[in-house]
């Protein structure tokens, strides 16, 4: 195997792995009370002041095209930054790791449904099992197996809004391929970033005139140094690395391992419990992306 490929194989699943760690810090985080948007609102605030004089220089020299297409950029920042990982944290505060993260594991699958619905695109019969498969898994792990939720129509809303977040995740996927191709992605983050710090600050008025606070102590201020540092700079530029030495096709299918790291680090940190419909509604979900992309790539 190429070295430079091997490298970026290691790249990619250790971004997944620190990812994954940001489901438990994060599942932890809440259960100290700690408020969710003004806990997303520092983590991203300090990622791009982390970013900033890495892409000061590009950002300058492409400002016409931000100002051109800042209702992209907007947008971008919006479904990101804002409502996926505002929506995501939310949802932890009444659901376990493992539930949240199998959650979004219907991802790739959901990127295909809004491909289909928004852009009309087509699919084969083996796309169609996938989405059918995946969406049976997410209803099971949706239900933790048991048929009466869905009769009572008595879901934890917590489970509700990491669905949200998956659906907002999606849409920022489906808005990457309008990217202008002449923007690198340091400055390109950086942008994004900025945007969705910015459409925080209302929800962010909100909850302090709630009476939420942010205690700074010890825990709290490790918890945010993760989340900032470590999963919003470290592993992103991880990923961005794999990405380039693999390509964009090989790496997407990394993203399989993030249920699987965030179920084995929340049993291990957090002490829950893995479910046998955890473990039937993740393997249908995988097994309906292994469809959906093995179609794929025989289309291609």
């Amino acid at each position: 195997m190429n070295r430079s490929i091997a490298i970026g194989y290691g790249f990619l699943v250790m971004s997944i792995l620190i990812w994954s760690g940001n489901a438990v810090i994060a599942r932890a985080a809440m259960l100290a009370d700690v408020p969710p948007i003004t806990f997303n609102f520092i983590r991203w605030s300090a990622a791009c002041l982390i970013f900033l004089p890495f892409s000061a220089r590009g950002v300058r020299r492409h400002r016409r095209i931000f100002i051109e297409k800042w209702r992209y950029f907007a947008a971008m920042g919006l479904a990101s930054v804002t409502c996926f990982n505002t929506f995501f944290y939310i949802g932890l505060k009444s659901t376990t790791a493992i539930q949240g993260s199998l959650i979004q594991s219907i991802l790739p699958v959901l990127v295909l449904i809004l491909v289909i619905t928004v852009l009309r695109e087509r699919i084969n019969g083996l796309q169609v099992m996938g989405v059918v498969l995946s969406i049976l898994g997410a209803a099971i792990i949706l239900m933790r197996g048991d048929p009466e939720v869905a009769l009572s129509l008595q879901l934890n809303i917590g489970d509700l809004w990491c669905l949200a977040a998956v659906f907002f995740w999606a849409i920022h996927l489906m808005l990457l391929r309008w990217k202008p191709s002449q923007i690198a992605m340091p400055e390109f983050m950086t942008v994004l970033i900025a945007w969705g710090v910015v459409l925080m600050i209302p929800g962010l008025i909100w909850e302090i005139s709630t009476g939420q606070k942010l205690v700074l102590n010890s825990t709290n201020l490790m918890f945010l140094a993760y989340v900032a540092v470590v999963a919003s700079v470290f592993g992103t530029t991880l990923f961005n690395s794999g990405v380039i030495r693999v390509g964009p096709a090989t790496s997407g299918y990394f993203g399989n391992l993030y249920p699987v790291f965030a179920a084995v680090l929340a049993v291990l940190l957090l002490g829950e419990k893995f479910e046998w419909f955890h473990g039937l509604g993740g393997a249908l979900v995988l097994g309906g992306i292994y469809f959906a992309t093995m179609a794929r790539r025989k289309t291609q």
